[in-house]
């Protein structure tokens, strides 16, 4: 073998030497190296089983997102010489547990002295579920609202078409059949009692302002939407 040879063997082993060095630490990185979880929580494959979770509205009475409808009737007398009926629709939704916000409409008979009419109004009602069930097979609440009627004579009589309907009551709710999975989800009663107050607060002054307070009791059915 000659001195050339020599040599260049040498570089070859050289180079190899320099090789394996190298390749050793890309081979623990590599090893090293993990592909990400698909069901870890922040993945991207997660994410959208992540975003159903959070807005799935809830079905159970009660609890944030449920909504409800409400038919229902109203007889209100003021002691005196005047009486109003009502039948009514609402449209509920909880902001929050045991929080209610509905809107409701209604046709309305009033038997007044004067002269008896109808009319209609629309109403917005705030009701607080304030004492319940566990799974709120029974709730009792309070509510507060307010709404506008359009009459078609002068109500009360001496008064205005048009009046405000300002509301303060308290009730119960009542399932009409058994809880699911610990969860009140099917129609209720509802039954309540209200102080009913019809006034256009004074737009035409006080002479077109007779005003009128009675006590109202309802009763309704409500249903899940």
């Amino acid at each position: 073998m000659t001195l050339a040879g020599l040599g260049a063997g040498a570089q070859a082993s050289d180079w190899s030497a320099e090789l394996h060095e190298v390749a050793l630490p890309l081979a623990q990185v590599e090893l090293s190296f993990q592909p990400p979880d698909a069901t870890a929580p922040g993945s991207a494959e997660s994410a959208p089983a992540q975003v159903a979770q959070t807005t799935t509205r809830s079905d159970a009475y009660g609890r944030s997102g449920s909504r409800w409808w409400t038919f229902g009737g109203l007889y209100a007398n003021d002691f005196d010489d005047a009486q109003d009926v009502n039948l009514h629709v609402a449209f509920s939704e909880f902001l929050a547990d045991d929080l209610e916000f509905a809107v409701e409409a209604a046709g309305w008979y009033f038997d007044q002295p004067g002269g008896n009419t109808g009319g209609v109004s629309g109403s917005m009602v705030f009701r607080w579920h304030a004492l319940h069930a566990e799974d709120y097979r029974w709730t009792l609440f309070g509510d507060a609202g307010i709404g506008l009627l359009g009459a078609f004579d002068d109500v009360p009589s001496g008064g205005t078409g048009f009046n405000f309907l300002p509301r303060l009551g308290g009730g119960l709710t009542w399932a009409l059949n058994e809880s699911v999975d610990g969860a009140s989800r099917g129609p209720r009663l509802m039954v309540g009692v209200r102080w009913h107050h019809i006034s256009n607060a004074r737009i035409q002054g006080d002479d077109n302002n007779p005003g009128r307070d009675s006590v109202a009791g309802y009763v309704a059915l409500t249903i899940p939407f």
